[in-house]
Parts: C-alpha cells; sequence; structure tokens
C-alpha cells in the first residue's frame, strides 16, 4: 500500500488528500494476503505527513473455546505523523530511521504495509472466540459441544484430598472448639 504524497509536501500546512484503500497484503508470518479495505486521510504538516486511517481486514485465527479455525474480523485505526528525511540528511550520510513502521522513502512514497501488519497484530484478540456463544470442547471426550452433544460423564468426582480437606474443616469447626 503505496501512496505518493510528493505533491502533498509541497503545499503548506493543513493541505490534505484522501485514499480509498482496497488492496490485498503481501502474505506476512506464513498466512496468505489479506484484504486491506478503508480510507486513509493524509495532513500536511509543518514537519510532513499524518496519516489518519480507518482500516477493515480479516485474519485466520483458532478459537480459544472449540479450537476451530476461522477468519477473524479486525479493524484498525491508525494516527501517526511521519516525516521525510531530508535531501541534506542523506547527503550528511545521516542513517534513515527505520525502526519506524511508517516511513516516506527517498521518492516521497508513503509505505503503509509495514504500519498496517503491526496494527494488525496489535489489535488481535488475545483469546480468540468464533462465536459469543461458543459451548468449547467436551473435556472427557474432546467433541465440539458446538456441533453434538457428547454422552459423556461431566460430574465432577471426589479428588484424593477431599477426605482430608473434610477432616480439617471439621476439626475446626466452632462446635469441636466449645467441647
Amino acid at each position: 500500500m503505496h501512496l505518493n504524497v510528493s505533491q502533498l509536501l509541497k503545499e503548506p500546512s493543513g493541505a490534505s488528500r484522501e485514499h480509498e484503500i482496497d488492496e490485498q497484503l503481501p502474505p506476512m508470518d506464513g498466512a496468505g494476503g489479506r484484504p486491506v479495505a478503508g480510507a486513509v486521510k493524509l495532513i500536511r504538516t509543518d514537519k510532513g505527513v499524518w496519516t489518519s486511517a480507518e482500516l477493515d481486514t480479516t485474519a485466520p485465527s483458532t478459537c480459544g473455546r472449540c479450537l476451530v479455525e476461522y477468519l477473524q474480523t479486525i479493524h484498525i485505526s491508525i494516527e501517526e505523523e511521519t516525516v521525510p528525511l531530508r535531501e541534506a540528511d542523506r547527503s550528511a550520510g545521516l542513517p534513515d530511521d527505520t525502526t519506524e513502521s511508517l516511513h516516506i522513502d527517498a521518492d516521497q512514497i508513503l509505505d503503509l504495509t509495514e504500519a498496517v501488519g503491526q496494527y494488525i497484530a496489535l489489535n488481535l484478540p488475545m483469546k480468540p472466540i468464533c462465536r459469543p456463544g461458543c459451548k468449547g470442547i467436551c473435556p472427557v471426550c474432546g467433541s465440539n459441544l458446538n456441533e453434538l452433544t457428547c454422552e459423556c460423564d461431566r460430574v465432577a468426582r471426589v479428588g484424593p484430598w477431599d477426605e482430608l480437606l473434610a477432616s480439617v474443616r471439621t476439626s475446626n469447626s466452632p462446635e469441636e472448639q466449645s467441647s
């Protein structure tokens, strides 16, 4: 996702451009290219370009309850300023700051690809759920409870420490202490 900002950089502060994005991201992290769509607004600042973007995409995810793979819808908002490296800095041999996710290259092209990829990674849920009412899997047989109802016995059994805990509780009861 490359946007030419050469004309915008020649204009005074406050000048703006709006772009509609509907592109495929290049494959990242072993995943295939993802469609990204939304609006990008570029505003000229006194130092560079302010980027405001509202984008929607999807990412492959695995449900944290039932382990089904599905496409997670992701909405990202980008609000960042990018300052182009000046020609004087280039001729002086100063290094280009490549740690920023948004950058304007020597041809005055603003590359959003890396920033969008990073924002997608930041907006992935920590525990993705395929749908709000997901029932998960049976802890006994491993069946997906969204697809079928298994006949497994899921009643909690007496653990090896239950008898000991019961005796400790009864020995600390107020009735035994008063006798």
